[in-house]
């Protein structure tokens, strides 16, 4: 019971936190019929070429799952991405529903349990990593541009070093060396077990540690793979969302737009919301306006690319899961 009070409780503070954002946005000048005139009004060639660079991000993507997972296909680890992101984007925290799904789906393809753990641990792990590192890269860019809001250069830099630092400990112990992160964990167990006044042991060391059993030897045989299909997704979503930008006729300079991927990539970490919906919009539109754009422009372009990032992944997902399902049943 104490779990569903703190995820609804968790819930209703990140819905609180979108209403205000909504409201503020109106408060710094952003428009939101404006917004939605812009979107309305590009035709029907703007979405389908949108849509054309999004789905091949998705599919450079599967390099990265075919990585973790020796002998799944690029055709089943799109399945896997859809099928997965469509039940994450429309529960709340429904990721934990979405990799049972993928459970389901792998089993049924002849792949072990222990595989499928090593394979969530190593995919996720490796997004997780460029989420980290990169916010770094953004922040060096934008000094180097001097594009940083005013006072606040050395700030963004402090984050984006702590970021990079979790994202050493997480690599260190993908290739086997995960004492400093075990040590990290113990650490916060024992923070986390006296703030509960609790004697019963968490149990977190102890799971990291067998979660972490056997990735290295698979991370060290299959970087490249790995590396190359997430800087390709990358730079994809990067293009997306500049294009989202020239198709409503703003434009930014591309430092802006690398911290705008960066901030969007970031925020989907917290996704207390389906899929992180209104509080990674609202974060990333307040990233892209500290750095001079127009509000109801970055209102309307940040809509736009979630439209397919987000949105456009619950139905695409869904038929990708029913086809699933009707092969299952016919074999």
């Amino acid at each position: 019971m104490a779990v569903k009070a703190r995820r609804s409780l968790l819930l209703a503070g990140a819905v609180g936190f979108v209403a205000w954002s909504a409201v503020h946005l109106g408060e710094l000048g952003a428009s939101w019929s404006q917004a939605w005139r812009m979107i309305a009004h590009l035709g029907w060639r703007w979405p389908l070429f949108l849509g054309v660079v999004w789905l091949l991000g998705l599919v450079v993507h599967t390099s990265v799952l075919t990585a973790s997972l020796p002998g799944l296909s690029h055709r089943r680890a799109l399945t896997l991405n859809l099928s997965g992101s469509a039940v994450s984007n429309v529960l709340p925290l429904g990721g934990v529903a979405g990799t049972v799904l993928n459970l389901g789906m792998v089993r049924g393809w002849g792949h072990t349990g222990l595989e499928f753990a090593r394979f969530v641990v190593v995919s996720k792990a490796w997004d997780l990593i460029a989420k980290l590192f990169m916010p770094l890269v953004a922040v060096g860019v934008l000094l180097a541009a001097d594009t940083t809001p005013v006072g606040h250069g050395a700030l963004w830099l402090l984050c984006a070093l702590t970021c990079a630092l979790a994202g050493v400990l997480v690599t260190a112990a993908l290739l086997g060396r995960a004492g400093p992160l075990l040590r990290l964990v113990a650490w916060s167990e024992r923070v986390w077990g006296r703030i509960r006044r609790s004697k019963d042991p968490l149990g977190w060391t102890k799971a990291t540690t067998e979660l972490l059993d056997g990735t290295d030897s698979l991370v060290r045989r299959r970087w490249a793979e790995l590396s190359w299909g997430m800087a390709g997704y990358w730079v994809l979503q990067g293009a997306l969302l500049w294009l989202s930008f020239v198709a409503i006729h703003v434009y930014l300079p591309w430092p802006v737009i690398l911290a705008g991927l960066v901030a969007e990539r970031l925020l989907t970490l917290a996704a207390i919301t389906p899929g992180g919906a209104g509080v990674v919009e609202a974060g990333t539109i307040a990233v892209i306006i500290a750095l001079g754009a127009d509000p109801t422009g970055a209102l309307a372009g940040v809509l736009l690319y979630r439209a397919f990032v987000f949105v456009a992944e619950i139905p695409v997902g869904g038929i990708a899961t029913a086809l699933w399902l009707l092969g299952r049943r016919t074999a």
